[in-house]
């Protein structure tokens, strides 16, 4: 859990910095002395208005303490994707890589600015992967991830996402999904059946255990599988992970998630909380 410095650790002048709010905008978590929330804004870019100094090439953090009730507000005030002028202290010593500031109050937070307004638009044109077979993948800022909706069994649509890493991992991540593709039957198939089966072993272990009846194991994978869809498809390419999400809302409130790895193995499947 990250934490909030303390307010010695930044200098005692108060600075107006004008600041590219990023698409992955706000982290919250609670300390654990008090009811307080350590927030961190996620900038791209800042500008010095005193100096004209403007800084791409670090991280950018802008960190305060609120309560919590105050969350709603500010992220209603300071927007991601947008140019905000506020009054800050610097951190005494910002490092080769971060930087990282005290926000003090909130002078514009729709500051229009010559330079940083012209690197928030470039920041926001669409970036795509383009593969030959697959398409164009189009990139997520929220996630940093390569999206694309895809037409799958039975009319349906599904997601399928994999991460901006190198370009080693990310032709790693479109082979599999071509041979995904290659075949969706049978993945459908499978994948449903793994699931299914994965979640009744649990559920007859646990009834058994309570001395109550259990299931039919073949029954309900049937079951599952008429009922049940496959929603998304996200890749973690460098981890060698696979993260399959099955859901009928209709049917069930929660959804089901199995996971794999890029040989198109099955490792484990459970009932999401989330």
């Amino acid at each position: 859990m990250f934490y909030l410095q303390k307010e010695s650790e930044f200098r005692d002048e108060y600075k107006d910095i004008a600041f590219i709010i990023g698409s992955p905008d706000f982290l919250g978590a609670k300390t654990e002395d008090d009811n307080k929330i350590n927030v961190l804004i996620i900038c791209i870019a800042y500008k010095d208005m005193e100096t004209n100094y403007i800084e791409k090439n670090k991280k950018i953090l802008v960190r305060m303490k609120i309560d919590e009730k105050e969350m709603d507000y500010y992220k209603s005030i300071l927007k991601r994707e947008s140019v905000v002028k506020l009054k800050v202290r610097y951190e005494k010593e910002q490092g080769e890589e971060l930087a990282e500031f005290l926000l003090a109050d909130i002078i514009d937070s729709n500051y229009e600015d010559e330079d940083l307004t012209p690197m928030l638009k470039e920041y926001l044109e669409p970036i795509y992967y383009k593969d030959e077979v697959l398409g164009d993948f189009l990139y997520n800022r929220m996630v940093g991830s390569f999206d694309k909706e895809f037409d799958w069994v039975n009319n349906r649509k599904i997601l399928i996402a994999f991460d901006d890493a190198d370009e080693y991992y990310k032709e790693r991540a479109v082979n599999f999904i071509r041979n995904i593709f290659s075949d969706i039957e049978y993945w459908n198939k499978e994948i449903k059946e793994y699931s299914a089966r994965s979640i009744i072993n649990q559920g007859n272990k646990a009834a058994a255990k309570r001395g109550e009846n259990t299931v039919d194991e073949g029954e309900f994978a049937k079951e599952f599988a008429n009922k049940i869809d496959l929603i998304e498809i996200i890749i973690h390419e460098r981890e060698n992970y696979v993260n399959y999400r099955l859901g009928n809302k209709k049917v069930f409130p929660l959804d089901v998630i199995a996971e794999g790895d890029l040989t198109g193995k099955f490792t484990n499947a459970f009932v999401s909380q989330f």
